[in-house]
């Protein structure tokens, strides 16, 4: 491969990243949602229950938004890794048959 496979792999990195940093925040908002639905009604009452029902919706919507916005990122970092490669794979056979 030639010089541009540090540049795919750098996009590998950041994929791996997203990845990392995606489930970490899945888990923390989950989590959290949980809690906040294990306290309605036994430590929350009233109005402080109804502000934790509507929290644990919002974080629930929000890790959806945010899960689809990954799927997307993971989507275009993994297209412009392929065109990278391609472009680097195709730059080495070139040069390859120029040097014969």
């Amino acid at each position: 491969m030639g010089s541009m496979s540090l540049h795919y792999a750098g996009i590998d990195s950041a994929i791996t990243d997203l990845e990392a940093h995606s489930k970490t925040m899945h888990d923390a908002m989950t989590s959290l949602a949980e809690y906040l639905k294990g306290k309605i009604n036994v430590e929350l009452q009233g109005d402080f229950s109804v502000a934790a029902g509507q929290l644990a919706t919002t974080l629930q919507n929000a890790d959806g938004q945010m899960t689809g916005k990954i799927v997307a990122a993971h989507q275009a970092l993994t297209e412009i890794r392929n065109v990278i490669k391609d472009a680097d794979m195709r730059a080495s056979s070139h040069f390859d048959h120029v040097q014969g």
